[in-house]
């Protein structure tokens, strides 16, 4: 599995189609496709996120997981908010561990990080 992180709109899922030949992607779903686009998104809507993204990365051993840095700006107000962004850093820490290889995109230039 390999993993990419990077803030918002800086070229990440271009970088996994140019960089690791991505062709096909489910959009902040874990769908059958190879690559998840948006792991940020269902940490949010996922009740038991990180077991649904543990199994998926079981059936997906050679899979690509993109998720946006949360954890960068400002904290936020709301309780709720402040413990999604420590679940997406949680679970993406998590990820890091078992990955073959994490980058991070910074305007669209990866930089491979293990």
């Amino acid at each position: 599995m390999v993993l990419i992180v990077g803030g918002m709109a800086q070229g990440k899922l271009d970088f996994a189609r140019r960089q690791l030949g991505v062709s096909a992607w489910s959009e902040g779903t874990l769908g059958e496709e190879n690559c998840v686009h948006g792991l940020q998104r269902i940490v949010r809507d996922l009740p038991e996120a990180e077991a649904a993204v543990s199994a998926w990365c079981a059936a997906h051993p050679v899979g690509v997981v993109i998720c946006d840095e949360t954890g960068c700006g400002i904290t936020p107000l709301d309780r709720a908010d402040r413990d999604w962004r420590e679940r997406v850093g949680r679970m993406c820490c998590r990820l890091a561990e078992e990955a073959e290889a994490v980058y991070r995109v910074h305007c669209g230039v990866g930089v491979r990080l293990k």
